[in-house]
């Protein structure tokens, strides 16, 4: 009777445990809890539910010193003996409990039977009558297609259920290869909520209750007249009021991230940069003025026009010059810092000061023709468009403006909030020029609309030079940052990087007008030779030396026959090379008081080259007078 204890944990009472047709109630499972337990070492419990026509049967087990069940020593009766309803057995069946019958704790046959259990199969028919209520009956004659526990020495038994148990939920346990149903989750109807009648106090006052009015008056009170759409002029005044004020803030903030960006990519020159543009900020009025005789000759000629008998050639002989013929002292009251030659005749010259005015020179007369005026800072470079027409400046004022160089009129004036180091013409269209920046970036920009066009940004520091090849279809930028990257033109990502160890920053680049090289003055006193087509492959037998450059970025020139290289040097001499053997044939003292930082050879003079400094003068180099 005790082995009933063992599938269930509910308290007794005072219920029946069998019904009168052999079923086991759940108050006769509580009442098998409190009979004495037979010792642990020799005695293993099951209890199996059966249908009302068998008997409940009651099994223990004989364990042996290896843990299983000696199935000799005592007798499994079958299903057909246990259905069998007659008188109780004598005494002395030794398979007869009387105490169980007389209590009423077994089935009509009373009977006891022991039947061989391992632990395993125990165990787990133990955990199914808790879990599920169905446990195995007792009937080896039987074969069913129920899986046992691996280990069970009790044979093949039939799966049943608890009668007490028996409902939809559980059927399925009649055959386990039937698909498990999943249970719908109910979906709740908050619908109802509102129509709940809580009775009482609570339904009236409590937090289900319904809103008094005094509540309601409260909650039309709290919807704005913005949300009703009933605001009234000086409401609608306010709210343009406030947005401004956001708007301001908003920018504000944006000007002072802007500001902190700047300081962060401008960390190493900010000392010597003027403070950003704010918002809203605008350049300066732009003036000119004319110092020739006249705008026009009698025949109705501009004074731009090139003299007569003059024609571009770059085919003639060319030779290294041998004395200053000129000299403009005090052409800027500050340092100039660029010079460029009238495209192709090279009958003007133009010089970008670092006083902020751009003067415009008359080669054969030597005397001054036009000033700009146009910028509160020095101009960093210059750059003439393919006619000579009109020309960019760009300053360290942070911008960037386009001129006519009749006139002296501004046509266009940009910005990106950013100091320009260098800007130049796209040489196929003089509608875009692209311009170099302290930001770490290249900008296209479009003459006409002034809108930014193009972004290269690959370079981790100031951009210092840019350089047109391969008639304008590939650009070379150097940087700050030692590299040297080539790109198409428009497209932002570089096909090339030239990048190495033991570089040196190049500031300056130029390319050489007859065949496919470029040089680039490196800060490690030497000038570099790149093939300036396909791969782009540094040139070791060519290298130029014996100048002094380092911390400058002093421009070189080619002679327009190829033939010589001419630069300026930080000690304020000019050098003449010959391409081909790298010998160096001519130094001059050029400048004093500062470096010789650009010099230009002429387009139609064989010998003429002209040189800037930062002694603010400008100075003719030639053979002849």
């Amino acid at each position: 009777m005790e082995a009933l204890a063992n599938y269930s944990d509910s308290d007794d009472d005072q219920s029946p445990a069998v019904t009168k047709s052999g079923l086991v109630t759940t108050s006769g499972i509580r009442k098998m809890q409190a009979a004495p337990a037979p010792s642990i070492l020799s005695q293993r419990k099951k209890v199996s539910a059966v249908s009302n026509s068998q008997a409940l049967a009651l099994i223990g087990s004989s364990v042996t010193s290896h843990g299983l069940v000696n199935r000799e020593k005592y007798r499994t009766k079958t299903a057909q003996e246990m259905q069998t309803v007659g008188p109780a057995p004598p005494k002395n069946d030794t398979m007869f409990n009387q105490t169980a019958w007389n209590k009423g704790l077994v089935g009509a046959a009373g009977v006891m039977e022991k039947v061989a259990f391992d632990d395993a199969a125990f165990n787990a028919n133990y955990d199914s009558y808790n879990a599920t209520g169905t446990a195995d009956a007792v009937d080896s004659t039987e074969r069913i297609s129920v899986n046992l526990p691996s280990g069970s020495v009790g044979g093949n038994r039939q799966q049943l259920q608890r009668p007490d148990r028996m409902n939809k939920k559980h059927e399925f346990a009649q055959d386990s290869s039937a698909p498990a149903k999943k249970r719908k989750k109910r979906k709740h109807n908050y619908a109802d909520d509102a129509n709940l009648d809580l009775g009482g106090d609570d339904g009236q006052f409590g937090i289900w209750g319904k809103p008094t009015k005094q509540e309601l008056d409260l909650m039309e009170d709290s919807i704005t007249d913005a949300a009703k759409g009933e605001l009234n002029e000086h409401q609608l005044q306010t709210r343009e009021e406030i947005e401004e004020k956001a708007k301001l803030k908003a920018g504000a903030k944006e000007d002072a991230d802007e500001t902190a960006f700047d300081k962060m990519v401008e960390r190493k020159m900010a000392h010597l940069l003027p403070p950003r543009l704010e918002a809203g900020a605008t350049a300066k009025t732009a003036t000119t003025k004319f110092h020739g005789k006249e705008m026009y000759d009698y025949q109705g000629r501009s004074w731009m026009a090139p003299p007569s008998g003059v024609h571009a050639s770059d085919d003639h002989q060319c030779y290294i010059p041998k004395k200053c013929v000129h000299t403009f002292n005090n052409a800027h009251s500050k340092g100039v810092h660029a010079i460029r030659f009238f495209p192709k005749t090279g009958h003007l010259l133009l010089s970008a000061g670092l006083d902020g005015i751009v003067k415009i020179w008359n080669v054969a007369t030597r005397k001054l023709m036009r000033v700009y005026d146009g910028h509160t800072a020095a101009v960093r470079d210059i750059c003439f468009n393919n006619d000579g027409t009109k020309f960019l400046t760009c300053s360290y004022d942070r911008w960037i403006r386009l001129w006519d160089t009749e006139t002296g009129e501004v046509l266009q004036t940009f910005t990106s909030r950013r100091v320009p180091y260098c800007v130049k013409f796209y040489p196929n269209d003089n509608n875009f020029f692209v311009v170099g920046q302290s930001d770490n970036k290249v900008l296209t920009f479009d003459c006409t609309t002034g809108e930014i066009t193009q972004e290269y940004n690959h370079h981790l520091a100031a951009v210092n030079s840019v350089t047109f090849v391969e008639e304008g279809k590939k650009m070379v930028t150097t940087s700050d940052d030692k590299k040297v990257l080539i790109w198409e033109w428009d497209i932002g990502v570089p096909i090339k990087y030239i990048a190495e160890p033991d570089m040196h920053s190049m500031p300056a680049v130029t390319a050489h007008p007859k065949s496919d090289f470029m040089v680039c003055q490196s800060l490690d006193n030497e000038i570099k030779v790149y093939g300036s087509t396909d791969r782009f492959q540094f040139q070791r037998k060519k290298n130029f030396k014996g100048h002094q450059v380092a911390g400058f970025a002093c421009e070189m020139a080619f002679s327009p026959s190829g033939k010589f290289l001419v630069s300026g040097d930080g000690n304020g001499k000019l050098f003449f090379w010959d391409w081909n053997t790298t010998k160096s044939y001519a130094r001059f003292n050029a400048h004093t008081r500062g470096p010789t930082m650009s010099c230009e050879w002429s387009p139609v003079d064989p010998s003429l080259v002209a040189t800037c400094g930062w002694d603010g003068c400008i100075k003719f180099w030639s053979n002849t007078k």
